[in-house]
């Protein structure tokens, strides 16, 4: 959504200017401010991105719902989630203690035995070798969920010492793989105007964790959910930016089990009296709108992501102050 001219200073602008930046109208703009929410539009930067974009006003400060969502909001308003942990700075497998392959618990662990390149698990080709070792000693699921477990706190370690090189590109059929560090790159790359507003939090994108802006923040979880029927498991990287009394906030799902590929969404918190304009933008990658028909499933499926988004946002609003 951050689209279109900067200021001439490189940072986040006040929320009416930011709202005209990214292409609403001033009808839209007085909707935003009135308190509902409005859609924007963004173009998907590869054949498998489902985009969002929405703007509203919530009645928090920005430092109050930067707190709220450092803590785990969208977490526990969502109904599909079943479970989530935090992982510290230095992730230990206590982080993951709460993780169980529940609904579907032994279906679940044969899949991961019998996993293969190609098939419903998002696995890289060394973790797909692992379960097959682990198959032939005949496990109990106990021990197929530890396994998980483990390879779930090599890819946090590998992301927090390397970012988008120590991400582990999916194994799939014929030898080919899908690289999430690549879809997420192109997410960035496809948000390249937000250099213009702040330069150090792009920068950040793409070499982290070798930059970072001052003062920024961050929280890393996994979650356990479910996405379209199917129980999901993925590991999140949340950063807080301040510019002012502003905030950005980065979303990052860099690991997700099964469904897509990876997440990148990007929140501008602009404070206004009595609360928040919020500018939001989601790019998710997903193989499950590339070929014939692929143009229609992305409108299908990209309204669908603004339909969930809207009710998620919906609850926030609603959520009582901490």
């Amino acid at each position: 959504m951050l689209a279109l001219a900067a200021p001439a200073a490189a940072q986040l602008p006040d929320a009416k200017t930011l709202l005209a930046e990214v292409g609403l109208t001033p009808p839209q703009i007085a909707q935003v401010m009135s308190g509902e929410i409005v859609r924007g539009a963004i173009t998907a930067a590869s054949e498998r991105e489902l985009v969002a974009a929405l703007a509203f006003r919530i009645e928090r400060t920005p430092a109050d719902l930067v707190a709220e969502i450092r803590g785990g909001l969208g977490n526990e308003i969502d109904p599909e989630t079943l479970a989530w942990g935090a992982i510290g700075s230095s992730p230990r497998i206590e982080d993951f203690a709460k993780l169980t392959l529940e609904p579907g618990r032994a279906a679940r662990a044969r899949a991961y035995l019998t996993a293969a390149p190609g098939g419903s698990l998002n696995l890289s080709a060394a973790e797909i070798a692992s379960f097959q070792e682990l198959a032939k000693t005949g496990p109990s699921d106990a021990a197929v969920e530890a396994a998980v477990r483990n390879a779930l706190l090599a890819r946090v370690r590998a992301y927090q010492q390397k970012g988008l090189a120590g991400i582990e590109p999916f194994a799939l059929a014929g030898g080919r793989q899908r690289s999430p560090a690549d879809e997420l790159r192109t997410a960035t790359e496809a948000s390249k105007p937000l250099k213009r507003f702040v330069p150090e939090a792009y920068q950040m994108l793409n070499a982290y964790p070798a930059s970072k802006p001052a003062g920024t923040e961050e929280t890393f979880r996994w979650t356990h959910f479910m996405a379209h029927g199917s129980p999901t498991i993925a590991l999140v990287h949340h950063a807080f930016v301040p510019d002012g009394d502003a905030w950005l906030v980065v979303q990052r799902i860099f690991y997700v089990s099964t469904g897509f590929n990876s997440t990148q969404a990007l929140a501008a918190l602009i404070p206004v009296e009595g609360g928040t304009v919020v500018v939001y933008g989601n790019r998710t990658s997903t193989d499950q709108v590339t070929g014939f028909g692929g143009s229609a499933r992305r409108s299908i499926g990209g309204r669908l992501l603004v339909s969930q988004l809207e009710g998620l946002f919906q609850k926030a609003r609603s959520a009582p102050a901490p």
